[in-house]
């Protein structure tokens, strides 16, 4: 994905976050579960879109890299805004393992300014990527006015990314209150309760035990029939 989207969807998440009363002590402190696939997804990427190399390899890494970072947005789904980054990355992962590469059509490319007309039929394309292919209106198939082409799945995921931001800032995940409870973390990385039985731990252990027969139904024949009976 273009790094100058990435950082604007950044920058768009924490001004929304604080707008929501978020705050960026929260951003910094978020610890999801699975962020290894997240480093090194994210790694990965910022590999291929340095190193100018192309081919069946390349496009393997690539489909690693998606896949490690919608591992992770499948994990943290429950956070707010996640969603949109699991079927931005399936519906780009999809596109590229079908056609072993991200396909890039030639008009998003001049309309970009990237190349001219006289360059596209021997142009090769690296960081995992092809020159058209089967559903490649679902790859790089949008121009940026900066010279750069994304594709629908990157929107999603750019839209998704600025309400994950917004969201972690302000702790919310979907089921769940706005801010969590004090305590231990959660699965999600938040602060709360870790599971159902923490969270009913915090209400109480529940009613004293009843000491003595009390007026249990059971309790009640057997001292009835003790008692002698009365003429």
């Amino acid at each position: 994905m273009a790094l100058v989207p990435t950082l604007l969807a950044v920058g768009f998440g924490v001004v929304l976050g604080f707008l929501w009363g978020g705050s960026p002590a929260d951003l910094i402190g978020w610890r999801p579960p699975l962020w290894e696939a997240l480093l090194a997804g994210v790694v990965l990427t910022m590999l291929l879109d340095v190193v100018p190399f192309s081919g069946g390899v390349v496009s393997f890494v690539a489909i690693v890299a998606t896949g490690l970072l919608l591992a992770f947005a499948v994990i943290n789904i429950r956070t707010g805004g996640m969603v949109l980054i699991v079927a931005g990355l399936a519906l780009n992962l999809f596109v590229t393992i079908i056609n072993w590469g991200m396909p890039v059509t030639a008009w998003a490319l001049e309309a970009s300014g990237t190349v001219d007309n006289a360059a596209v039929p021997g142009l090769v394309l690296s960081g995992g990527r092809r020159l058209g292919g089967f559903l490649s209106f679902l790859g790089d198939s949008i121009p940026l006015p900066w010279g750069q082409v994304i594709s629908p799945g990157d929107v999603a995921v750019l839209f998704g990314l600025t309400l994950v931001v917004a969201n972690v800032m302000r702790r919310y995940e979907v089921g769940g209150p706005s801010r969590s409870a004090r305590g231990e973390r959660n699965a999600l990385g938040f602060d709360g309760p870790r599971d159902y039985r923490d969270a009913l731990d915090a209400l109480g252990r529940g009613p004293a035990p009843r000491r003595g027969p009390g007026l249990h139904p059971s309790r009640l024949d057997t001292r009835s029939s003790s008692r002698p009976k009365r003429d």
